[in-house]
């Protein structure tokens, strides 16, 4: 019974966070439920589009979920399920929540812009361009990250004796390949093949559920069984058709498709593909939850086996992943604070909420409800896998282990011992459960760079003609939104927005051209796909992962520095979000610097692109500081003056 404890306590802990210290955040922030967002005041039908709290949940949710409260648990547990299970509750409820629900508030407040512009209005100009090339490098690590565990979870192989399976079982196709655990040459199920297929026929049917709920305005409830529906066929048929591909050939068709996905109106796939996903994320939760529930009152839910892995397993892991500060902080990316999540508030999430309230509902809840997956991920663990068993498939010896393949085994076990199932299916639960959400994530991260990229072009040429419909339709969108009463907007800003545009510089020949082909959505949308391949294509996401988690991580600590910068520039306690700042600073800036010095640089001809990509990231990040640290001087200076006049 002791997984039962552990999960009725951590969702208690879970829960009272919610309700007790949601609100005094949203205090601090000065929610006001009168207030008219950006979705509702612009509503242009592509990106800003008011949308109904739900499928804004579903499509935050789906994005920020992804594979990271997953894979992070999965290889972190190497330190123990104590140290893991501590940080991701504590992480999850006074850092990860607080960030997404103050990155999704402000963001919503700043007129539905990223982090990038709101840190130009409160940090300065050289903050916007420092920030920026740290959101295009973390952004093109997230998407190296994935992209490899796409191709991983949608081509993953499973030892029909790890199934419990006769060769010739009929239900999956079989290629014989080395047994992972003991090397021996033995039938394999081609379990990634039906994921695959369930890929396929989700994207598919995706417009029609946007076409449905958002122009048709269908009812949630019914559109929700419409989308369930789909997930139950997309099985079926990939049971009946998988497709076999091999990992280099799915991460091509996998850039070709958010290459275009990534310049569509964000119903047509982004949200849609999301709505979809979450349900299958939904209704995998509670599969999750009922399966421990029952292997605990089965008797199998025990934690203190001596071949299971241990409440405290520290020295091996730090012996096998490096010291378990920072680094088991950091590979448990997702579950406890994340600052990719800022990037979904302040790039697709903020443009549709319909109310301002809704911010918390999505932003802190949504982190809760990832904090609690993961729980979820680290008690299967512990009931499926014994610590040899993980180790063999997670972490074996010279080899590249397969997060996704141990996450599936843990599932299909614990299925087996709580609920009698085959070990089968609750494996092939478990990779449907994940491998929609790896794709949905490389979808939503390759849209922001996109924009990303898109705002970079349009701040350092908006002088030129070609830009200056783009900077006129800039601020024209941040008067709509000053004018509707968000109330966001500072007296600099509403000043800035109301001084005259500079003169316009003619442009003609081929610097004209090459000024107008940045405009193209494809080309931006390329970019990003290309610097995903540049980091994603040579190197593995157990390479990739701990530079991931770092960079993203420090990006949650900028976040809530410019957060703090925000909060103090109209006067209110920044205690909330500085001293987590301050905490998530100093551990993925160590993290860094240990993989810089001690795995980048003495291996530079190999790993040039992470070298250079963690130098810009520390550079960027000295940079920011330092223009954070100066205008907090110069407004308590000012304010100092003010006082004593």
């Amino acid at each position: 019974m002791q997984v039962l404890w552990i999960m009725v306590a951590a969702t208690a802990f879970l829960i009272l966070g919610g309700r007790f210290y949601a609100p005094i955040i949203g205090r601090v922030l000065g929610e006001r439920a009168d207030r008219v967002t950006p979705a509702v005041a612009i509503n242009d039908g592509r990106d800003y589009v008011p949308t109904r709290t739900p499928v804004v949940f579903a499509h935050h949710y789906a994005s920020i979920a992804g594979a990271g409260p997953i894979v992070g648990p999965v290889i972190a547990i190497l330190y123990g399920w104590g140290p893991a299970l501590a940080w991701i509750l504590l992480g999850g409820v006074f850092l990860g929540a607080v960030h997404d629900y103050v990155a999704t508030h402000i963001a919503v407040r700043e007129g539905g812009k990223n982090l990038t512009i709101v840190a130009r209005r409160y940090i300065g100009p050289a903050a916007f361009v420092m920030l920026l090339i740290l959101l295009v490098a973390l952004l093109a690590l997230v998407c190296a990250a994935f992209l490899d565990l796409s191709a991983q979870a949608l081509t993953s192989t499973v030892a029909l004796s790890d199934l419990q399976m006769e060769p010739g079982q009929g239900l999956f196709r079989e290629e014989s390949l080395a047994n992972v655990r003991t090397d021996v040459v033995e039938p394999h199920a081609l379990i990634g093949g039906i994921a695959s297929t369930s890929v396929i026929f989700i994207t598919v049917c995706s417009p029609l559920i946007g076409f449905l709920y958002l122009k048709r305005k269908l009812p949630v409830w019914l559109c929700s069984m419409l989308a369930i529906g789909i997930c139950a066929l997309s099985i079926v048929v990939g049971l009946r058709f998988p497709v076999p591909v091999t990992p280099l050939t799915w991460k091509l068709l996998i850039s070709g498709y958010v290459l275009i996905s990534a310049g569509l109106p964000v119903w047509l796939f982004l949200q849609s593909r999301d709505f979809i996903n979450v349900h299958m994320l939904y209704v995998g939760i509670v599969f999750l939850v009922v399966v421990l529930v029952a292997a605990a009152i089965r008797g199998g839910g025990q934690t203190a086996g001596a071949t299971g892995i241990p409440l405290a397993n520290w020295t091996q892991g730090s012996e096998r992943l490096g010291p378990g500060w920072p680094v088991m902080f950091v590979l448990i990316a997702c579950g406890a604070v994340s600052g990719f999540h800022s990037l979904c508030a302040g790039g697709t999430t903020c443009k549709q909420l319909d109310n301002e309230p809704a911010a918390r509902r999505v932003g802190y809840y949504g982190m809760l409800l990832e904090s609690f997956l993961a729980v979820c991920v680290v008690c299967c663990l512990i009931v499926g896998l014994s610590l040899s068993g993980y180790t063999a498939y997670c972490h074996p010896t010279g080899a590249q282990g397969n997060a996704v393949l141990t996450f599936a085994m843990a599932v299909g076990h614990s299925a087996n011992v709580g609920l009698g199932l085959p070990i089968a299916a609750g494996a092939l639960g478990a990779m449907l459960l994940l491998e929609g959400f790896l794709v949905t994530t490389l979808d939503t991260a390759i849209r922001l760079t996109r924009y990303m990229i898109e705002e970079g072009w349009a701040t350092f040429f908006s002088r030129y003609d070609v830009f200056a419909d783009v900077a006129e339709a800039a601020r024209a969108r941040a008067a709509a939104v000053e004018i509707a009463g968000t109330g966001g907007l500072t007296t600099d800003v509403a000043v800035e927005s109301a001084t005259p545009a500079p003169p316009v510089m003619p442009t003609r020949g081929l610097p004209r051209l090459a000024l107008q082909t940045l405009r193209y959505y494809w080309v931006n949308s390329g970019l990003a796909v290309a610097f995903m391949l540049l980091l994603g294509l040579g190197n593995g996401y157990q390479v990739v992962w701990q530079i991931f988690g770092a960079a993203n991580q420090l990006l949650a600590a900028l976040t809530l520095t410019v957060a703090s910068c925000w909060l103090a520039s109209r006067g209110r306690s920044v205690w909330y979000t500085l001293v987590p700042a301050a905490l998530m600073l100093v551990t993925s800036v160590t993290m860094l610097l240990r993989l810089l010095v001690r795995d980048y640089l003495p291996h530079w001809s190999t790993k040039a692109p992470l070298a250079v990509t963690a130098i810009l990231v520390l550079g960027m990040t000295v940079g920011i500081l330092a223009l954070a640290l100066g205008r907090y001087a110069r407004r308590s200076a000012v304010g100092a003056v003010r006082a004593g006049s």
